[in-house]
């Protein structure tokens, strides 16, 4: 596509050009977007020195020195009861916040009335002065300003430098200003010990108190319920199993008892002999009195035997007789009656054994069921007494700690003096202001470039669209020129009207044999001047003699209209056949062209242009013209731009000079692509020639001048 070949009738007639052009070199490009960049490069690179500058003036100017301070922050809690050996090292924000307070205007105030710099005319003061709100201000301020405090990266070393008048007076403020922040950080902790001592006297009062009274409350259950400690109960569960032993012999005692007296009466009943008689009643009394009253019984009935009845000798034995019955009967009562008040003893003793026993069961069950209360009360009191134990380890370790305070932060070196400052040095802060304006202006130069991806040459429509130049078309001013169509008759020597005759012979020389009747003129975007393009080439063929009719065709804009006298009718009206073409054609005699506007009373045109009517309507004018330029509507969003442009001959695609992005132009040649095959060319339009000098690509449209007098007026 990028090849231009001539056709004659027996075929080429010559071989085709080296396709595209060749690239500038890298330094060259380079230039030419520098000098063409040179009032922001200017603008950017002036701020820059200036900045740099003024931020070099504006640093202390002097001797410096630096001292070493290593900090270790470990913030405690001295009124809780926490473990030391258990407290996390310090992370990155701590430290960060111990340079802070190193930099605050509290330090740098101690330090001040320390060293009496208030009296310092180096530092805003006035010899001889007293300390005032205006002079220690004063000094704290100047002290904040030359004042260098930093981490060094992320480790615990901060670097504590200040820049005086000489090495001495800057060695004794820098050391002032750690001592200043070692002496407020003791204070610090020396002050929080004595706060934790208060606290932790009153919390002690409090929980002490609450000890005594946990305790009180569990004695006082304990008496109200009359509970038994474990001895207590541990002795009551002993007394327990004795009882139980003792009823089994009461029981075992009183049975064996009752069976002697159920006996006694059965003997005394039935007159048992005089062995088993004692062996029940455990006497002998009665068995000699049975054994008595036998003998009598047989010396009885043998006087019976021998003598009457009323023998006195058988009288006295009867009587000796009936007087040992009577003794053994009132003997058995008496047995009987012991043996009964034995047996009544036993059992009472047995009952007495068994109310015991329940009266400890009760006892036992009651202290058990209080003990479930008492439970509750004694682990508060444990609960109580262990915080009042605690604490009091606390404070006794807290007053100790009183007496071993130290700073958690050590001075690892002194200040000490250090090479002068590159601030000191003029001629090197010049130098880097002077370096700092160049990389900013590089900077904004290649930034600038990198932002806006425009195009602007030869090369960039060769690379970026694959599309053949068909030319370059200068920027014209129109209050200059009026309109720049007419212009075009009236001034035919300048380069912008030489720039319309390049592509006239574009065109004629690239058109295939009977395919260069029908020119498509559209861009990408609105306001890419394809409008003036359009009425500009129509005028540029007309002046070579060709019947030449203007179609305008972008019918939201209809801008190409504008440029000519409004007819009654226009295309609208005669592609949907309203009126017939003859009514609609109007001639403009100033420029010598037809043309067919693209304005209309009727709003809904939608879908106006279809395939066959376009056909139509180019069959129709192309019997009567010799050639047809058609103002299209933008690719981008409009279909109608691809149906024109895929039935038209030959298509020029008009790019504007450094401004469409190269992102809108792969989009609109994407579109070319899809919808034409034919003849499809680029135009550069609105070239503004003599910045196009400056980034030096020599692609012809800056050498107009070059021919003096032939090109009086660039434009």
């Amino acid at each position: 596509m990028n090849e231009l070949v001539v056709n004659g009738p027996g075929g080429p007639l010559q071989e085709p050009w080296p396709s595209g052009p060749r690239h500038l070199p890298a330094l060259r490009y380079a230039i030419g977007i520098a000098r063409s960049k040179w009032k922001l490069a200017a603008a950017v690179g002036l701020a820059a020195f200036l900045l740099v500058l003024a931020g070099a003036l504006l640093m202390p100017h002097g001797r410096y020195a630096q001292a070493l301070l290593v900090i270790h922050p470990l913030e405690q809690n001295l009124a809780q009861p926490t473990d030391q050996q258990n407290a996390l090292p310090p992370d990155t924000s701590a430290i960060d916040t111990e340079v802070e307070v190193l930099r605050s205007p509290s330090v740098a105030e101690t330090m001040v009335r320390k060293l009496k710099l208030y009296q310092d005319p180096e530092f805003g003061g006035q010899p001889g002065a007293k300390p005032s709100d205006d002079l220690i201000k004063k000094a704290v301020t100047a002290v904040e300003a030359r004042s260098n405090i930093r981490r060094i990266g992320l480790t615990y070393a901060v670097q504590v430098g200040f820049t005086a008048s000489t090495y001495d007076k800057a060695r004794l403020i820098a050391n002032g200003l750690t001592q200043a922040y070692l002496t407020r950080k003791l204070d610090q902790k020396l002050e929080a010990v004595s706060e934790a001592n208060r606290d932790l006297g009153q919390t002690l009062g409090d929980l002490r108190k609450q000890a005594l009274d946990a305790e009180s409350r569990v004695e006082q259950y304990k008496a109200a319920n009359h509970l038994l400690g474990s001895n207590g109960t541990a002795s009551t569960e002993t007394e327990l199993s004795t009882l139980d032993e003792q009823i089994s012999d009461a029981r075992a005692d009183s049975a064996a008892k009752m069976a002697k007296l159920a006996a006694a009466v059965s003997q005394s009943k039935d007159g048992i002999g005089a062995s088993d008689s004692d062996s029940v009643t455990g006497t002998s009394t009665v068995g000699a009195l049975r054994q008595k009253e036998a003998e009598l019984s047989a010396s009885l009935a043998q006087l019976q035997t021998e003598f009457q009845s009323d023998y006195p000798l058988v009288q006295k034995t009867k009587a000796e007789l009936d007087a040992i019955r009577a003794h053994i009967g009132s003997e058995t009562k008496r047995i009987i009656s012991n043996l009964r008040a034995e047996a009544n003893a036993a059992s009472r003793k047995e009952a007495s054994l068994m109310a015991s026993r329940q009266q400890t069961e009760d006892m036992l069950a009651t202290n058990n069921r209080a003990r479930v209360g008492l439970l509750t009360l004694e682990q508060s009191a444990e609960s109580a007494k262990k915080i009042y134990e605690t604490y009091l380890t606390r404070a006794s370790e807290v007053a100790v700690a009183r007496s071993l305070q130290r700073v958690d932060a050590t001075v690892e070196s002194k200040a000490m003096p250090m090479a002068t400052s590159v601030f000191s040095n003029p001629k090197i802060m010049l130098a880097m202001a002077i370096l700092a304006g160049l990389i900013a202006a590089t900077l904004a130069i290649a930034l600038t470039e990198m932002w806006s991806s425009k195009v602007r040459s030869w090369s960039d429509v060769v690379r970026d669209t694959g599309l053949p130049l068909a030319g370059f078309l200068p920027e014209v001013a129109f209050s200059h020129v009026g309109d720049p169509a007419k212009h075009i008759t009236s001034q035919p020597l300048t380069a912008f009207a030489e720039s319309f005759r390049n592509l006239r012979a574009y065109l004629t020389l690239s058109a295939k044999p009977g395919r260069s009747k029908v020119i498509a003129v559209t861009s990408a975007v609105p306001g890419e001047g394809k409008t003036l393009v359009s009425a500009c080439l129509a005028r540029t063929l007309a002046a070579s003699g060709l019947q030449v009719v203007l179609l305008d065709c972008d019918l939201r804009k209809a801008s190409a209209s504008k440029l000519f006298a409004r007819p009654r009718f226009g295309v609208v009206e005669v592609v949907s056949n309203s009126v017939p073409i003859e009514r609609a054609l109007a001639f403009d005699s100033a420029m010598g062209i037809w043309y067919l506007s693209g304005h209309s009373k009727d709003s809904k045109i939608a879908d106006l242009f279809s395939i066959e009517r376009i056909e139509e309507l180019l069959e129709t004018l192309g019997k009567r013209f010799d050639r047809i330029v058609i103002d299209t509507p933008p690719l981008l969003g409009f279909a109608d731009a691809r149906i024109i442009s895929a039935k038209a001959d030959q298509v020029l695609y008009v790019i504007q000079w450094n401004k469409t992005s190269v992102s809108t132009v792969h989009a609109a040649v994407e579109i070319l692509r899809q919808c034409c095959s034919r003849n499809v060319a680029a135009v550069l339009n609105r070239v503004d020639v003599k910045q196009q000098a400056t980034y030096g690509f020599a692609d012809g449209s800056d050498y107009y001048h070059l021919y003096g007098a032939a090109y009086a007026q660039q434009i």
